[in-house]
């Protein structure tokens, strides 16, 4: 009987310790519908740039549909593979049930259209590098009201078209969001 315990402590002590060598831990499944590329856990990640490009939620809006199965767990190109920079005036905040903070912006100069933002729960994204991201985001939030014109920083995502309140009509999104700030005009940057 030891004999079987221990075979079975050795082969436990096993996968954990294969577990560990692996590296990182995989983020936690909170979500669906392409949860890898949410949280920047995808198999593409590290082809993503991080390096902002300027944009606005009208130009991000006007970009046609990928006519193509969305992967799971790879990102769409070239939309996907960077990080945009826009400025939108925050229409709405609420939790999603996957704990993301979901964020419905409104592009400052053509208010009729919108778009979605959001930011994970760091607890969703252990693993990725980007959960001290993910939760300076969401602190930087709560100084922000609803109507605050704001700058975010976030990776193309394309989600599944479905009635998302404020979702753009291609479903691209800012998902995850990286940074978000109240936008500081020109001369408020120079000083």
């Amino acid at each position: 009987m030891a004999n079987i315990a221990n075979r079975c402590f050795s082969i436990i002590g096993g996968f954990i310790l294969a577990g560990t060598a692996l590296g990182q831990a995989a983020p936690k499944q909170c979500g669906y519908d392409r949860w890898p590329v949410k949280v920047l856990a995808d198999k593409d990640r590290a082809r993503v740039n991080f390096t902002p490009i300027d944009s606005t939620i009208a130009e991000l809006v006007a970009i046609p549909i990928h006519e193509i199965p969305y992967p799971r767990d790879k990102r769409i190109a070239p939309e996907e593979m960077k990080v945009y920079r826009i400025r939108a005036k925050l229409v709405q905040v609420r939790t999603e049930k996957d704990s993301d903070l979901h964020l419905i912006l409104e592009d400052p100069d053509k208010p009729e259209v919108r778009m979605i933002a959001e930011i994970p729960v760091p607890f969703c994204a252990e693993g990725t590098g980007h959960e001290d991201d993910y939760s300076k985001a969401r602190t930087d939030l709560t100084s922000l009201s609803v109507g605050s014109i704001v700058e975010v920083i976030g990776v193309g995502f394309f989600d599944f078209l479905h009635d998302a309140i404020g979702g753009a009509k291609n479903g691209i999104e800012l998902h995850p969001v990286l940074k978000i700030s109240r936008f500081a005009q020109k001369s408020d940057r120079n000083q």
